[in-house]
């Protein structure tokens, strides 16, 4: 039997005694109260007055079930406590309640603050997986702060989930508190890649060349890495119009088409080169034409019209087809 179980013989000669006179045992109640451990006993959550110090120190020592979890709330009423009084051998008839009807019994709280966690997590993550060049991890989804029982020296320790995920890593913080695990929370990191980009500066019309004084180029993060070959799009033409601040895309931008060097209705030389021979004659343009492009031509000795690819001289050399007026 053990000595919480039944109170000593001396504190039952107290109780027997004092039957008669006033209650020997006064437990005052407060509203609430605050504790440490992961037990609760009646000296730990009353003020209990007694004569009898060895009486007081077996009452104090009374257990009261489990103790709150962090940010948890246990309420304790008189009837409850009296009740755990009389299972060990002392009457309701002997105790004086006073104070609050029940109290409010939370517990004893430490607070790591995200800063901390996120901290570790971080020392971790470059030890166990460096970025790739060109990259870094940037938190995607950050810590909260972690609320743990109050006691001895709190020790986080870092580890790395089971999550897998590519291009993230995830962290999981744990704090351990005296020893034992006293909370934890994860940290998710996400690869960022540095990338230019460029943005208009200002509303640019369809068909307008992109210069520095309507465009800047700037440094952004991006979950991809980079193209290898990207180059500002200066030099080039609007695909079609672009309000400040537009993100220049690839499809929005094209190359200035060149000037044309053939004009409808205008004489060109035709001209046809082989191997050990060449031709020429003239030619009346039915089109006008760029370098590169076909356009059709009329020779005017045989007014036959044939296609000929413009050259960047000016003349033009017949694709030999023959096409109808």
């Amino acid at each position: 039997m053990t000595r919480l179980a039944i109170l000593s013989v001396a504190a039952l000669a107290v109780l027997a005694s004092a039957a008669q006179a006033e209650p020997p045992l006064q437990v005052h109640l407060p509203r609430s109260i605050q504790v440490e451990g992961d037990a609760l006993t009646l000296g730990a959550i009353s003020v209990i007055r007694t004569s009898n110090e060895t009486l007081a120190q077996e009452v104090a020592a009374i257990p009261m079930g489990r103790a709150p979890r962090p940010q948890e709330e246990i309420a304790l009423d008189r009837a409850t406590i009296l009740g755990r009084l009389a299972s060990h051998g002392i009457p309701a008839s002997q105790v004086q309640m006073s104070g609050a009807d029940k109290v409010l019994v939370g517990r004893k709280n430490t607070v790591v603050p995200a800063e901390e966690i996120q901290k570790s997590a971080e020392t971790l993550l470059a030890k166990d997986r460096p970025s790739p060049a060109g990259a870094s991890w940037r938190v995607c989804r950050a810590p909260k702060d972690l609320v743990v029982p109050a006691g001895g020296q709190v020790k986080l320790e870092a580890k790395p989930a089971a999550r897998n995920v590519t291009g993230e890593a995830e962290i999981e913080v744990a704090a351990i508190v005296d020893g034992r695990r006293g909370g934890a929370c994860t940290v998710v990191f996400r690869l960022a890649y540095e990338q230019r980009e460029a943005v208009a500066l200002v509303d640019i019309a369809a068909g307008a060349v992109l210069t520095p004084e309507n465009m800047a180029i700037r440094t952004v993060l991006s979950d991809t890495a980079p193209p290898a070959a990207w180059t500002p799009p200066f030099g080039q033409v609007a695909a079609q119009p672009l309000r400040a601040g537009t993100v220049v895309r690839p499809a929005q931008a094209r190359q200035p088409q060149p000037a044309t060097s053939v004009r409808r209705s205008t004489t060109v030389l035709m001209r046809i080169q082989g191997n050990g021979y060449a031709l020429t004659a003239l030619g009346q343009a039915l089109d006008d034409g760029c370098p590169g492009q076909c356009i059709r031509v009329r020779n005017i000795d045989s007014s036959r019209v044939v296609m000929a690819k413009v050259n960047a001289d000016g003349s033009v050399e017949p694709m030999l087809d023959e096409v109808k007026k």
